[in-house]
């Protein structure tokens, strides 16, 4: 990453992609383009290409613009799914489960 005290600029082939539960072997994860150091908002890229992934609590607010396939989040019992060009807003404290089909997805969230 190239940045100095205001500004950042992070090189797609720089992201290290981690792999996320619950995601078939080999298709999902996500690679942090931006950090919350210093910063009040981290932002990253994302992928999942099969499965769905545990449910889990947020202790963050979450949007997510999903940039190829479908992308699905579960909360509170409610599916929506997204297709490329859309755009999720989720709320700290939702219990939320993400689901995809060759999903790509660009993702902002806020400081925990």
């Amino acid at each position: 990453m190239n940045d100095s005290a205001t500004t950042a600029l992070t090189r797609a082939d720089d992201a290290v992609w981690d792999i996320r539960e619950g995601a078939q072997e080999g298709g999902g994860g996500i690679a942090w383009a931006v950090r919350s150091t210093g910063n009040s908002l981290a932002s990253g890229f994302g992928r999942l290409k099969a499965g769905e992934t545990p449910a889990k609590t947020l202790d963050y607010d979450e949007v997510i613009h999903v940039l190829s396939g479908t992308f699905g989040v579960t909360c509170d019992g409610r599916q929506l799914l997204a297709q490329a060009g859309d755009v999720l807003s989720l709320s700290r404290g939702s219990v939320v489960t993400y689901s995809g089909r060759d999903a790509e997805f660009f993702f902002v969230v806020t400081a925990a």
